[in-house]
Formats: C-alpha cells, sequence, structure tokens
C-alpha cells in the first residue's frame, strides 16, 4: 500500500466523510494508507507539503487562491465541505435574522485560525446589501480571548465554531443570531490541495484518494449520525454524543456534504467574489488554474 499523509488545519466534524474512507476501508479498497497531521500554527501545513513530508492539506481553498500566480500553485481537487460550519452568536435574543442586523454593530471574528471566517462573513453581509461601513470589526484576536472579552460585555456579536457557541448559549451568556451553515449558502469551505508534483503523481495517488472520498461522501448521504458512533466518541470524547449526532445530522441536512466531490465552478466563482471585494484577489482565477479536474474525473469513471 502506498503512504497517504495529509496536512490538515483540524480535526473538524465537518471532515466526516475523511474519515468515514478510513473507517469503512475504502482508503485500503485503493491501496492507501492514510494518516493525518495537525501542525501547530495551522500554516505550516503548507511547509509539510513543500517539504513531501505530508501529500496534501485538508483546508481552506482561500489559502491556495492567494498563493497561486504569487508564491506557488498549490492545485486543489476534491471538496469536503460545502457550508461554512461557524455561528453567529448575538448578545440579545433576535426575533427575525436579517443580514442588516449587523449594521451599527461590534463584530467580533478570530483572526488567529486564518482569514476566512471574516470573510465570509463578511461577503455573506455584503452579498445581502449591509453597508460594511456601518460594522465595527474587531479581529485582532485568537478566538479564546474574544469569547473572554465578549463574556466580559464586550462587543455584540461574535462568530464561533459550532460547539463553542453552543456553549455560551447553554450558559446563557450569548443567543444564536445565524447558523452560517443555514444561513452562508454554498461555497468550497474546505477542499483538498496539494502541489502540482504531487498532482502529477504517475501513481495517481489524488485520483485513488477521491475516489474513496467519494465512496464515504455517498455513504454518509445515506446514513444517520448514530452509525458514526465510534468516530465520533474516538475523535470527540469530550463532546456529549446526542449533541455530536445533532450537529452532524444537521451539516447533512443543511448540505454540508453534497453528493459529488467535486469542486463546482459556480461556487468557486461565489467564494473568489469574496476574496475579490476584500481586496485578497485583484480578480478572479480561472477555474482550469484553480481546480485540477483529473483526480475527480478519475472517481467518477471508476463508480460509473
Amino acid at each position: 500500500m502506498d503512504k497517504f499523509v495529509i496536512s490538515s488545519t483540524g480535526l473538524s466534524m465537518n471532515y466526516m466523510p475523511h474519515y468515514i474512507a478510513k473507517e469503512l476501508g475504502y482508503f485500503r479498497d485503493v491501496d492507501l494508507e492514510v494518516s493525518s497531521t495537525v501542525p501547530i500554527p495551522w500554516i505550516n501545513v503548507l511547509k509539510e507539503i513543500d517539504a513531501g513530508v505530508a501529500h496534501v492539506v485538508e483546508g481552506g481553498i482561500w489559502v491556495p487562491l492567494i498563493y497561486l500566480d504569487r508564491v506557488r500553485s498549490y492545485p486543489s481537487f476534491a471538496k469536503i465541505a460545502s457550508r461554512c460550519p461557524l455561528v453567529i452568536v448575538s448578545r440579545e435574543p433576535v426575533d427575525q435574522f436579517d443580514w442588516k442586523m449587523l449594521e451599527n454593530k461590534k463584530l467580533l471574528i478570530a483572526g488567529g485560525d486564518g482569514a476566512s471566517h471574516g470573510l465570509f462573513v463578511l461577503g455573506c453581509a455584503r452579498e445581502a446589501g449591509v453597508d460594511l461601513n456601518k460594522v465595527s470589526l474587531v479581529n485582532n484576536f485568537m478566538a479564546a480571548t474574544l469569547v473572554d472579552l465578549f463574556c466580559g460585555g464586550f462587543g455584540d456579536m461574535i462568530v464561533l465554531p459550532v460547539e463553542l457557541a453552543a456553549q455560551l448559549v447553554a450558559e446563557k451568556k450569548g443567543h444564536v443570531f445565524a447558523d452560517l451553515t443555514v444561513r452562508g449558502g454554498e461555497v468550497p469551505w474546505s477542499v483538498y490541495y496539494g502541489t502540482t508534483e504531487f498532482l502529477d503523481h504517475p501513481g495517481n495517488l489524488a485520483g485513488r484518494f477521491t475516489l474513496a472520498l467519494q465512496r464515504a461522501t455517498t455513504w454518509l448521504q445515506g446514513h444517520d449520525a448514530r452509525d458514526c458512533e465510534d468516530i465520533i466518541r474516538r475523535n470527540w470524547p469530550k463532546v456529549e454524543f446526542e449533541k455530536a449526532v445533532g450537529v452532524i445530522n444537521m451539516f447533512k441536512r443543511e448540505g454540508m456534504w453534497t453528493p459529488s466531490v467535486e469542486i463546482e465552478e459556480p461556487i468557486l466563482a461565489r467564494w473568489q467574489g469574496f476574496l475579490v471585494a476584500a481586496g485578497l484577489l485583484d480578480a478572479p482565477k480561472p477555474y482550469q488554474k484553480v481546480v485540477d479536474s483529473r483526480p475527480y474525473q478519475y472517481a467518477k469513471e471508476k463508480l460509473k
């Protein structure tokens, strides 16, 4: 079997197809021995694939987008998450959701986890007609610091991962303003990408990996989260099992995992639009320069 190492930006429930492919032996079926690392800080994922320590990165497509034509090309080839798994928590309860309620508010978004959180929230808000000049943004701190500050009375709203948001709500320190899995719409939130040398590997490692990932995604589409019990308990032992089941089933219901792992051009265009509006891209990149379609086409042909 060929070794296949993933350098991941985190251990996340929205990466469930990866864990299922490993648990059910789909990687073994394509002769891949898959392991993963989570480097700290997360940006070291690039160092790991550059050095050949890892084969691919599991994370946000915004990174290879802003590196393309400036530093190095890291083609993306398969999608694992199609929704943003974040929640906007407000200090005061809100009867009816409206993006324009962000205006004249102080919004806290952690900056230490990368740019994607802020890019996505502000992109959605801009798309909905919010005047961003009227939003006071604080994104200079790590998530833990912002949570402490929010609980101490600083800010009106805070953007958090699902589990942290649920904790604040349970402790009656905030209210759900917007679950972005539901309200944010579809984008290629998390993907797999690697070096051009990796994508050209004669052993077609990316194609075989994508085949296994597609099989796992299809399996997840047809099963309840309780069927992932071993995976949940092993990877998230501190999370109450029923709550984890609720999160994963909500992700399924709201389209976190679409039937295909293909990175579709329309949703990539939407995400690129957010980056252009934020000044991180001068213009959208051509789809063919961002996405290497060969691995998905291989998987599609094998599963036909």
